[in-house]
């Protein structure tokens, strides 16, 4: 009999692991896949002298379009802040933070780790964790709860012997690798929401998908791969087939530039089904630091972003629904009540971000709910001994 079963290997799933082990826990994490973690560039945590938690919950608020849960957005920007306590983000000579303005913020408060705070915090935690934890590569094909004693059921494969859990933490991520053109990978097909609602569950704003402004149509080589969008506020700009910019406000959120993206593609002025993403004014020295992942990529797939633009179309990102949780990630049935022993974290959730989320802010979610939720789960098992 395990404490806690993780079930998702990316980011939200690794840090509940490692929460869960500091409190005492035993732990077990099934995952076949690292979900979009790796491709995490840069994270919000509002550091910035005019700064504040208070900002950071209003540009979220705004963002979401009147669909967040408050109290998730409270828990989400106010635990923010201990992050920069925690990782060494990277810095200015002068020792403040390099800091990059994403879509949504009112001012700069993406931080990261050389440019990869994703790959960066899962490399970390994993060390961290090496010998700690029973890590199994593969799925969960089934959950179920036994009320007497309360515990979980679960079955690896289709032909394991089930195992018994105390608790169990979904952070399989969200739903978005279904569609045929996207930037997640295809292991993301909601099944932690559907094992979960099987258990009880509630979920939410199931018809709520982000589009990602800038994903990659073509050359084949960085197909499905996203741009990252803070090249806007750098000096990147969107043209149609004629060479002609179109977008009245390139700091809009997401949502409005991938609606004004189909437009110039339905009226006809799109190219081979997309827009192109201009980099090429974007001053060389930040090109070849700040985005010099994407420089190399296409440079790997024969294009010269500094010379060339960037044929990108809107593209499936972020699932915005999902399973309904509390500030201590419990999830709700549909009567509002917790399913005793169950927590969910990461985008397998929902109500955090409402109809449009921030950039920036679905590495953020990981990490704090994430953390929540593994510290959560050792309790209660701990409570359950």
């Amino acid at each position: 009999m395990i404490d806690v079963l993780v079930i998702g290997g990316g980011l939200a799933g690794w840090r509940a692991a490692e929460a869960a082990v500091k409190r005492g826990a035993s732990v077990a994490l099934v995952a076949n896949g690292p979900g979009n973690s790796p491709d995490i560039h840069a994270i919000n945590v509002p550091v910035r002298e005019d700064d504040s938690v208070e900002r950071f919950i209003d540009d979220t608020l705004r963002s979401g379009r009147g669909g967040c849960d408050r109290a998730l957005v409270e828990t989400l920007c106010r635990e923010s802040v201990k992050l920069a306590d925690e990782f060494p983000f990277d810095r200015n000579l002068d020792g403040s933070y390099k800091l990059l303005q994403p879509l949504g913020c009112s001012v700069p408060r993406c931080v990261s780790v050389d440019h990869r705070i994703g790959a960066y915090a899962l490399a970390k935690i994993k060390r961290d964790l090496s010998g700690k934890i029973e890590m199994v590569k593969g799925r969960v094909t089934a959950l179920s709860f036994n009320s007497k004693p309360s515990t979980f059921s679960f079955r690896l494969g289709d032909h394991d012997s089930p195992c018994e859990a105390r608790t169990v933490v979904i952070a399989t991520g969200g739903w978005c690798g279904k569609y045929d053109f996207s930037d997640n990978p295809p292991e993301l097909r909601g099944d932690g929401i559907d094992m979960a609602v099987k258990l009880g569950a509630a979920t939410r704003d199931m018809d709520q998908v982000q589009y990602e402004p800038t994903v990659a149509l073509a050359p084949k080589r960085v197909r499905c791969i996203p741009v990252i969008t803070t090249m806007l506020f750098d000096g990147a700009t969107f043209r149609n087939a004629k060479g002609e910019e179109f977008l009245s406000d390139k700091h809009a959120n997401k949502d409005e530039i991938s609606r004004a993206i189909f437009a110039e593609i339905e009226a006809g002025r799109g190219s081979d089904g997309g827009v192109w993403f201009d980099a090429t004014q974007v001053p060389r020295g930040i090109l070849d630091t700040t985005y010099i992942d994407t420089v190399k990529r296409y440079e790997a797939a024969g294009v010269d972003i500094h010379r060339e633009s960037m044929l990108v179309a809107p593209a499936p990102h972020t699932s915005l629904g999902g399973l309904v949780i509390d500030t201590h990630c419990r999830v709700l049935r549909t009567d509002g009540t917790p399913i005793p022993g169950l927590f969910a974290a990461g985008e397998v959730t929902g109500g955090i971000h409402g109809f449009n989320r921030i950039g920036g802010n679905a590495g953020t979610e990981t990490l704090v709910f994430g953390r929540i939720a593994g510290e959560e789960a050792a309790s209660f098992a701990e409570g359950g001994k």
